[in-house]
């Protein structure tokens, strides 16, 4: 309007209204010139960072992607939204706070109203393309969680969809809909191909798995209202428990791209394609092969030290104390010889007992003739064992993962190891036995239970599989295998000695132990028929000529009938002169029990008790009557019978006063033996849950989760350097005092024994060594300097 017109409208309102009113009117649009003019040397958003053409947005409630100052995203912009018992909420509907803002960086705090969650947004620009997001969650209560959605609404103006290397156009109606989507478990979803003349850059999300969550692919078409295309990621919990306990979650993590050009997004588009025809195709021919089948305990050690992984609850490298101490792979024994029992041709090979290195081990494999490949992992070997499986790929043949990690019963640890075919989560005997013959005869998979895999429809995770009557196995598969090298003599029980299980899971509910929760999730117990362990004792004795049988179940002594009808058929048959060792529980024992069992030959026990604290013991769920255990403990010995102690350090609780009541208790009580070991949350136990919602997991780095050299988490009243030294030092308390008890004579006998297993003169360099260490460094080793 120019200075003209604005003269005769002053004229008309004065005419019309007087001239207080014009004056007024006039003064009211003066103001209004000025703002005007301020406005444009104002910036047009206050709170913004970019790069370049890119520019994030955050206008008071959710944030918008601008690009050359046209909006991507439009209305509410990004946003969560959160299905409780059915009710949906979003973060429109939350307070916003900037918590932090750099050149590149946004932080922001979303409280919700209604809900007790507070959400952390995290977003930094990486480059003028790519933008980094985050969100985490605190819930400040017990919450049942349906779903979380992760979404961007964007500019109607585009024209079509992708999901991963599927791409189409939006509908013309303006609906809601969601598109159709081939691939459920897609992790790159977008839109592209502007129309209206105005340029935007394609637009992509792409986002990974967490420890919590699985993310699946949306894309949908809005109503004409709200006009605009939502693509974005709902996040269901793996676990599909739904309810979260107090505590912080992440939710989303992914990455915003933004392609100027269509040759990129081509490029990216046209290799996830490949990838998914590759896996296709792999699919394919697997159904096609035919049926030898290798199990293998994969080669693994470090610095020159082996480690012990297939058949223990505590896998980890070993250390000197142990010497040559080895467990039988059970469940790739028993999976080997439940595959033979059904005329499929298995073999099974165990590296670590035979010692087979990396290189070694793969020309061996090399020249063997196997169409498929299964090998049980463990969470400290995880990454080695990984690598392994890398290389072994390389021979095309499938490979199955299996064991007590829950990682790989994610289904994103399928997505992101390519190399990987199937996954068989917990106990996996008979899931491996349904996966061959479905295999074999081309049947659909998804309904073994246990079993994870791809298809063309993506990553399949099908239902867990019911815990079974553990007496449908065979007998483990034993012939092929090194026996003299599996080691576990308690009590130095006589060599050669075989490993047993005469029962499967414990009812108990320690938070830390690893079998019961992982490997047969909530703590199924389920025993054998007495006289079919009684007649494969039999057979191993008379037949193996084994002199002793170790029995290495979760908990041995359950049921004291059971323990009575035990040891009344072992009398029976004439096995009582046959010596043999349980692991188990003192506080199960009683007079009777144990006077029936040494009767029948029991020779050695190893009992597991941790701590001599009841109240540390509690703090862990074990709830053991430590009085009890004192009287069982000092029973078995005085009955003759050789007692082996396990104790851990790092319970809650634990202070250097309890650590050292302990020794002194051990020392008083003078076992046969001992263990030590820092308390190691495995994942997938409820312990490392606890600790994980707590903050206090320092660190999820997997190989250091050995429980011999490193502390994994924050101690209540002590450093995890603490612990590893109140570790070391009770091992060399306590080997002083086996020293002093074994006297002069004691070390004669040992320089004999040496002698007669390697030679003279290697027995006395070791004479030479131990009299240096006794006159020279032993004083500075018992004060920990050495």
């Amino acid at each position: 309007m120019n200075l003209k017109d604005n003269y005769q409208k002053f004229n008309k309102h004065l005419k019309a209204n007087g001239g207080l009113y014009a004056f007024g009117r006039g003064i009211k649009y003066f103001g209004f010139l000025i703002k005007k003019q301020r406005e444009k040397f104002e910036p047009k958003y206050k709170n913004v960072i970019a790069k370049g053409s890119l520019k994030i947005v955050f206008p008071g409630h959710g944030v918008n992607i601008i690009w050359n100052d046209e909006q991507i995203t439009q209305g509410a912009g990004l946003n969560v939204g959160i299905n409780t018992l059915g009710l949906w909420t979003d973060s429109t509907k939350a307070d916003w706070q900037v918590l932090e803002k750099s050149i590149d960086y946004f932080r922001f705090k979303v409280k919700f109203e209604d809900l007790p969650i507070t959400q952390i947004w995290d977003f930094r620009i990486e480059n003028e393309q790519e933008i980094n997001w985050n969100i985490d969650i605190e819930i400040e209560e017990n919450l049942y969680i349906d779903e979380f959605r992760v979404i961007c609404l964007l500019s109607h103006r585009y024209k079509t969809w992708f999901n991963g290397y599927q791409q189409d156009n939006f509908p013309r109606i303006t609906m809601w809909q969601d598109m159709p989507l081939n691939d459920t478990s897609g992790r790159f979803v977008g839109v592209r191909f502007p129309t209206e003349g105005v340029f935007l850059p394609a637009f992509g999300l792409e986002f990974s798995n967490n420890n919590y969550t699985q993310p699946l692919p949306l894309i949908q078409n809005t109503s004409k209202e709200l006009n605009a295309h939502v693509i974005g990621a709902r996040m269901i919990d793996i676990q599909e428990k739904k309810y979260y306990l107090t505590g912080k979650y992440n939710v989303f993590s992914g990455k915003i791209i933004l392609f100027k050009n269509d040759e990129s997004l081509d490029t990216k588009i046209e290799n996830l394609r490949k990838v998914h025809f590759k896996d296709v195709q792999r699919y394919l021919v697997v159904k096609k092969k035919k049926s030898k089948v290798l199990l293998v305990n994969l080669p693994w050690q470090r610095n020159g030290v082996w480690g012990v992984r297939a058949g223990s609850r505590w896998p980890h490298i070993k250390d000197e104390s142990e010497g040559n101490y080895l467990p039988f792979p059970f469940f790739l024994a028993y999976a080997t010889a439940l595959l033979q029992k059904h005329n499929i041709q298995s073999y099974i090979l165990d590296a670590i007992a035979e010692k087979i290195s990396e290189d070694d081990f793969i020309k061996k494999i090399s020249d063997m003739d196997f169409d498929y490949f299964v090998a049980e992992t463990s969470v400290p070997s995880f990454y080695d064992d990984l690598r392994m499986l890398e290389r072994i790929h390389k021979k095309d043949v499938p490979i199955i993962l299996c064991g007590p990690h829950v990682e790989i019963y994610n289904p994103q640890f399928l997505k992101d190891n390519l190399f990987i075919d199937f996954v068989l989560c917990g106990e996996y005997e008979f899931t491996l036995l349904e996966l061959i013959k479905s295999l074999q005869e081309n049947k659909d998979l998804s309904k073994i239970k246990g079993l994870i895999y791809r298809n063309n429809n993506g990553i399949i995770k099908n239902p867990p599989r019911e815990p079974f009557d553990i007496n449908l196995l065979p007998w483990p598969q034993r012939d092929t295998l090194p026996m003299e090298k599996y080691w576990d003599l308690p009590g130095d029980i006589s060599y050669p000695s075989a490993q047993m299980l005469a029962s499967r899971g414990c009812p108990f509910s320690c938070n830390f132990c690893l079998w019961p929760q992982v490997m047969y999730p909530g703590n199924h117990y389920r025993t054998r028929e007495i006289k079919d362990v009684v007649d494969e004792m039999e057979y191993l004795v008379k037949e193996k000529g084994v002199n002793s049988i170790y029995f290495d179940d979760d908990t041995f002594n359950i049921g004291k009938e059971r323990m009575l009808g035990f040891c009344r058929e072992i009398r029976k048959r004439g096995l009582n002169k046959t010596q043999w060792a349980i692991m188990a529980r003192p506080d199960l024992m009683d007079e009777e029990i144990l006077n029936e069992m040494r009767s029948a030959g029991l020779w050695a026990v190893k009992y597991g008790v941790e701590s001599i604290s009841e109240k540390l013991l509690k703090n862990y769920q074990k709830n053991m009557d430590f009085q009890k255990t004192d009287q069982i403990i000092k029973m078995t010995k005085k009955l003759g019978i050789s007692v082996h102690l396990t104790f851990t350090f790092g319970i809650f609780g634990e202070n250097k006063d309890t650590i050292q009541k302990t020794l002194d208790y051990i020392l008083n009580l003078d076992p046969s033996s001992v263990q030590f070991s820092i308390l190691t949350p495995f994942p997938g136990t409820k312990l490392f849950e606890e600790l994980d919602k707590q903050g206090r997991i320092l660190i999820k780095d997997w190989s250091k989760y050995d429980g011999h050299y490193n502390c994994v988490f924050k101690p209540d009243n002590l450093s995890p350097e603490d612990l590893g030294e109140a570790k070391r030092m009770a091992y060399r308390i306590w080997g002083e005092h086996v020293r002093n008890k074994r006297g002069w004579r004691g070390d004669i006998q040992r320089f004999k024994d040496y002698m007669h297993e390697h030679g003279l003169k290697r027995a006395l360099y070791k004479t030479l060594d131990y009299l240096i260490f006794i006159r020279i460094k032993r004083q500075k080793y018992l004060n920990g300097k050495d």
